[in-house]
């Protein structure tokens, strides 16, 4: 099954932002102490993260709004609201 550049460039960035503070972290330990310290580095860890964990939990969201996943999946399908069934 191939899988999306897209697919791939959202779990790297979400794997940033989980890991992003041990990194910082063991610059610091090594003593790169300017790199650790490097707000431009921080923000843009910062960005790429929390893009990387924006775009994980919407296509999670997106997914689970799939009557054909949750069927594949074993779950109920979704009630409809009274708003979108009109």
């Amino acid at each position: 099954m191939p899988v999306s550049l897209k697919a791939v460039l959202s779990n790297w960035a979400a794997l940033v932002a989980l890991w992003a503070p041990a990194y910082l972290v063991l610059l610091d330990f090594a003593g790169f102490e300017a790199a650790a310290r490097s707000q431009p580095l921080q923000w843009s860890m910062f960005a790429i993260g929390a893009a990387g964990l924006a775009s994980v939990v919407y296509a999670s969201w997106r997914d689970t709004r799939d009557p054909a996943w949750r069927a594949a999946h074993g779950l109920a399908p979704r009630r409809r609201s009274v708003a979108t069934s009109r």
